[in-house]
């Protein structure tokens, strides 16, 4: 124990500053410790177990501080992006309970990283899907400015393989994407399911998951419920482009066609967004519009008033205080142990 008595003023004044507040209990270092000062060492009359006390104290507050960040998107009602919004402008309450932002940033000159999630299975071969899936991730990926890093993950049968690390080298990119070739079934469960960790840890800052496919998912096994479990534990804002037989005058407003639901959940719960496509010239426009997104995406951060982490799911509600604008970010997490 004496080997940690040079270090431990400091740490018994970080755990007393957490000590919760009682009309009988000790407010400072100085109380709970007497003869202890800022600047000078641990009494030699305190007791093991009273420091084992403190040390365990101050464990389990750092266990049970954790930040939630949020990548937010703020749109007007035309659905335009909303820019140079600052913090105050910002408010934030978990199940209902205000909690305070101590986390912001709205920096346009971040890099963005993105992972492409890229459906190879046979489906996608129909009608030249997959050649245009290509194309539009080609026409992403050149869009992008020098700074920005991009990924392609693939995935068809049971595979979710990573083609490419995060990588800002357009030239080694592209000639991976152009030798993929479809096979197999699609598992868009099984993709969802392992991309968005790999994205988190590997990537900070700005970030987002496009995933592009038929929206036809003939080889996971998870039912509907454990997908939309799954979609409320990503943490990365999910950009689905799904491809649809139906032009865009044809389409009914507000409506999601059948093979495309699962997809809308993902970007749903994630913050993120669906575009329906059916030609290249929408695929164009939704990528502009991803694009012109995440460079306006605000990130916000706060650590929840309970520290309780019970794996319950605990929904989080962001909103402006213009009641115009539209704020589109995760609907929640779980408060796992």
């Amino acid at each position: 124990m004496n080997k940690f008595r040079h270090f431990l003023p400091w740490v018994l004044m970080a755990a007393v500053m957490f000590l919760p507040a009682g009309a009988d209990e000790p407010q400072t270092a100085e109380e709970l410790v007497p003869g202890f000062t800022r600047s000078g060492g641990i009494p030699k009359d305190i007791d093991d177990e009273t420091l084992d006390r403190i040390l365990r104290m101050h464990q389990v507050e750092n266990d049970n501080v954790r930040m939630i960040l949020l990548p937010a998107a703020v749109t007007n009602k035309r659905g335009r992006t909303i820019r140079g919004l600052t913090q105050e402008k910002f408010q934030l309450a978990e199940d209902t309970i205000p909690q305070k932002i101590e986390f912001f940033s709205s920096e346009t000159t971040e890099p963005i990283h993105i992972a492409f999630l890229l459906d190879v299975s046979g489906s996608m071969r129909q009608m030249d899907k997959l050649q245009a899936a290509k194309e539009a991730i080609r026409y992403f990926v050149e869009t992008l400015r020098p700074e920005d890093r991009f990924a392609l993950i693939c995935f068809a049968d049971d595979q979710v393989a990573w083609v490419t690390e995060f990588t800002s080298d357009r030239e080694k990119f592209l000639a991976r994407l152009d030798v993929q070739r479809g096979y197999g079934k699609s598992a868009i469960f099984d993709a969802v399911a392992a991309t968005p960790k790999l994205v988190d840890e590997k990537i900070k800052g700005k970030k987002a998951i496009v995933m592009i496919s038929d929206g036809v998912d003939n080889a996971s096994e998870l039912s509907n419920w454990e997908a939309l479990r799954l979609a409320r534990q990503v943490n990365v804002p999910i950009y689905a482009l799904g491809f649809t037989g139906l032009r865009k005058e044809l389409r009914l407003e507000g409506t999601t066609a059948v093979n495309l639901r699962l997809m809308a959940t993902f970007a749903r719960e994630t913050g993120g967004m669906l575009f329906g496509v059916h030609d290249p010239a929408e695929l164009k426009e939704a990528v502009a519009e991803i694009e012109g997104e995440l460079r306006l995406q605000y990130v916000i951060g706060y650590y929840p008033n309970r520290r309780q982490w019970d794996g319950h799911f605990r929904r989080v509600k962001l909103i402006t205080r213009d009641p115009d604008h539209r704020v589109r970010t995760r609907r929640g997490y779980y408060a796992e142990p």
